[in-house]
């Protein structure tokens, strides 16, 4: 188990914490999706990204299979978010479209298989 620091930590509810084998691959992974890092103890971070905080924690046996659920991210242009994929090579599960559920979105898995889609309603 991680290493809370903060009251905000203990405190929180419904917190997504994503294992994988690489920590700093992770951090790469979300900085690069504009992420910012609240705090890194050993093999554990907290990042977040406007308001929605996630646990990252370092297993070197983590499975990286894909898990069938994700993370939706609500963000004001989801098109900037998917060039900036794009632009970094992320892979990509789901391209980019507008869907029925009256959202445009896209899903891309992350280094450990968690999939994250950013979606902004249509």
């Amino acid at each position: 188990m991680p290493a809370y620091s903060t009251p905000e930590e203990r405190a929180a509810q419904g917190v997504v914490e994503i294992v994988g084998p690489d920590l700093d691959r992770a951090l790469a992974f979300y900085v690069a999706l504009d992420f910012r890092i609240e705090r890194r103890t050993g093999d554990f971070a907290v990042v977040n990204r406007g308001g929605c905080r996630l646990f990252l924690a370092q297993n070197r046996n983590a499975p990286t299979d894909k898990r069938w659920t994700n993370l939706r991210i609500v963000v004001n242009d989801v098109d900037a978010v998917w060039t900036r994929a794009n632009e970094l090579g992320l892979p990509i599960v789901v391209a980019v479209g507008d869907r029925p559920y009256g959202l445009r979105d896209f899903t891309l898995a992350d280094p450990s298989g968690f999939e994250i889609r950013f979606a902004q309603p249509i």
